[in-house]
């Protein structure tokens, strides 16, 4: 039996997502058919995102209250096909605190169910304090320890940024996240990536990284018209994953492009992924 990981009490439930199910939901909404296809197996298509026996029913209760707030007051109006994405965007403390809960899934994730471990073991034994800190957070509303910057991911503000111009999928479209540590605590973040956006949440912060306009910490009113620069390290990883996607997408089995090809052509022109497709720089 595992035991949730967060309350430390009761037993974990089976399906505890590390992204709110609410954003696989509308992934699978704005597409052509009800499913999500990895990047890590292409040939296989699933209903659902990651799950992991990681918070009993009565935390993951709790956590969903937050995480429906988010998708409410921040998700929908960012990963919008129909409206543009406001330049004023409400920060509450809902969604900055989902964050701080998606974060400590990720990293939970990580170090309970480790796949393949390409941390030290001084880097991976103190995953607990980080987790222990975060919870701290989540359970005060004090967020001042840690750090968390979002990249709405429009146009203009991937282009002002000089962010990779790759097929607009990897930004409208991916759901990814995982722990990254430079070498000898440089920086640790969380990278996380949801339709329309990147959000990085800051563990151990390099204070010579070059932010401008993205911190999401005691503000309100966030401006995408202010955010000025990111990281370089931020575009490495974009660049990344996106050469991921292609080399897995060459991995793809003549039946299955046969497959792909005979769904494109019944494609509604007007639902999202059909927009993001015909995209262009």
């Amino acid at each position: 039996m595992e035991v949730c990981k967060y309350c430390n009490q009761n037993e974990a439930i089976e399906n505890s997502h590390l992204i709110p199910k609410s954003i696989y939901d509308w992934l699978k909404q704005t597409a052509p058919t009800p499913y999500i296809r990895s990047t890590h197996n292409p040939n296989q298509r699933v209903q659902d995102g990651l799950k992991k026996p990681l918070l009993c029913s009565d935390c993951e209760v709790v956590f969903s209250k937050i995480e429906n707030n988010f998708y409410k007051d921040y998700f929908t109006k960012v990963a919008n096909y129909r409206n543009p994405c406001p330049e004023n965007l409400k920060i509450t403390l809902d969604v900055l605190k989902c964050i701080y809960i998606i974060a400590w899934r990720v990293l939970a994730d990580s170090f309970y169910f480790p796949r393949d471990n390409k941390y030290t073991d001084e880097e991976f034994n103190k995953f607990p304090i980080f987790l222990e800190g975060i919870k701290e957070r989540i359970e005060t509303d004090n967020f001042s320890q840690f750090k968390v910057h979002i990249i709405p991911c429009t146009e203009s503000v991937l282009k002002k940024l000089g962010m990779p111009q790759v097929e607009w999928h990897i930004y409208e479209r991916s759901i990814t996240a995982e722990p990254r540590i430079w070498d000898d605590w440089e920086r640790f973040i969380i990278y996380i990536q949801i339709p329309f956006s990147i959000i990085v949440f800051e563990v151990v912060p390099n204070e010579n990284d070059e932010w401008q306009g993205s911190l999401v910490e005691g503000v309100t009113d966030f401006k995408i018209t202010e955010i000025q620069s990111v990281p370089s390290y931020l575009k490495s990883i974009v660049s990344m994953y996106y050469e991921n996607f292609e080399e897995s997408r060459r991995s793809l089995s003549k039946e299955q492009i046969d497959i792909l090809t005979k769904v494109a052509e019944k494609i509604d022109p007007n639902c999202g992924s059909s927009k993001t497709m015909k995209k262009r720089w």
